[in-house]
């Protein structure tokens, strides 16, 4: 088989693999059937392989000649509850659940690059381990906070992982030095009044007025408190409160997201947060709890890494098609493993920029194009750590 008939055969079994996951997502700690399909293709390969972390796997690929040293190579495996509303012929079976940041072509990717080098075992110089990690969406209880820990990733001398994006087009990517992606925290903020009606509002402590300043005073963090030079977002996503049109409630539910590049910002902000809850508190008589979630820190690349990285993907994408995108301010837990690491932003945007739905849009798709891109920058990563070595 030649070069281009090769590279065909790859596409069509990457393109089957991906929508099959697409077909069939698990959100985060539920990934039982993913973790299934995954243990029975590389079993079928006859790649060694254990389950880790509840519903994830780890494979370990060594030949003949291979060293001690462990590149390990990662990739997450959750969905997202978000229903589909594209009408793409491989849409989600699972209704309210939706691959809907990528993952499935994260899947699909590293199994591809599995096959790869099962096939090519015996020339390989170093050990490679495939993670397959759980439950990165889970900010607050997220896979790699335990997968980070496991032995056998402990034992890697440095990781690489790639994350599709949707807003980069097919054929290019991204590999910086220094940081790709913030911190991303979550809060709650419990508000208790008291009850009353509607048209006699003395005799209650309205949770929504209360709530409505806190919502307001928060805006003040970033535009007020914070150096403008310092990126940083205070976002309330969720407020809820009340049932129906003549009652004051006793209670309101706040929740939100902050996030950051910077460490001593975001060790900040619980304090804040507090600060405006208790004056707001003492304003309006309610009582307020605030809950701060902290979720993956900044996702910093590691410089070395990320110089094998770069010569690999002049190999994969050439020198003109590798960009520098900016830092983003979506989160990801693959900063909390402790390895030398980093991330590739691997573009996965339609050419027609009109269907580059951002990650998590419930339209979300990508150019399958990509997944071929992604494997043979795993495969290149591998030959230029592998010099590197030599």
């Amino acid at each position: 088989m030649d070069k281009e008939e090769e590279t065909a055969s790859l596409q069509a079994e990457l393109t089957a693999l991906r929508r099959h996951f697409h077909e069939n997502p698990e959100q985060s700690w539920q990934e039982t059937g993913t973790q299934q399909y995954i243990m029975a293709y590389l079993k079928k390969l006859g790649i060694p392989c254990v389950p880790s972390t509840r519903t994830g796997v780890i494979a370990t690929i060594r030949g003949a000649r291979s060293s001690d040293r462990i590149l390990g190579i990662r990739a997450d495996i959750d969905a997202l509850p978000v229903t589909e509303l594209g009408t793409p012929g491989y849409k989600s079976r699972n209704k309210g659940t939706m691959h809907a940041c990528g993952h499935d072509a994260h899947i699909a990717i590293l199994l591809g690059t599995a096959g790869l080098l099962a096939a090519r075992k015996n020339g390989l110089k170093v050990t490679v381990r495939l993670i397959f990690q759980p439950a990165e969406e889970f900010i607050s209880d997220s896979g790699a906070a335990y997968m980070k820990d496991d032995p056998l990733v402990l034992a890697c001398d440095r990781l690489i992982a790639l994350h599709i994006w949707s807003r980069i087009p097919a054929g290019r990517a991204s590999l910086r030095y220094g940081p790709v992606m913030s911190a991303a925290d979550t809060f709650d903020v419990f508000i208790k009044g008291k009850g009353g009606h509607g048209a006699l509002p003395h005799q209650a402590i309205d949770p929504i007025v209360a709530g409505s300043q806190f919502v307001n005073a928060v805006q003040t963090i970033v535009s007020r408190e914070t150096d403008p030079l310092l990126p940083a977002v205070i976002s309330i996503t969720s407020f809820q409160s009340g049932t129906t049109s003549n009652v004051i409630p006793d209670e309101a539910h706040l929740q939100g997201t902050a996030r950051t590049f910077d460490n001593a910002l975001r060790n900040a902000f619980p304090g804040m947060l507090e600060r405006i809850a208790q004056g707001i508190s003492a304003a309006t008589r309610a009582d307020f709890k605030v809950a701060y979630h902290f979720g993956p820190p900044p996702l910093i690349n590691d410089d070395a890494c990320v110089r094998t990285g770069r010569t690999a993907c002049e190999k994969v994408f050439g020198r003109d098609h590798l960009i520098a995108w900016q830092p983003e301010m979506s989160g990801e837990d693959f900063a909390k493993y402790k390895n030398p690491k980093c991330m590739l932003l691997l573009g996965g945007g339609f050419q027609d920029e009109a269907r580059r739905y951002p990650q998590h849009s419930p339209y979300f798709d990508i150019d399958e194009r990509a997944l071929v891109l992604g494997v043979r920058y795993f495969w290149e990563y591998l030959k230029a750590y592998e010099a590197e070595l030599d």
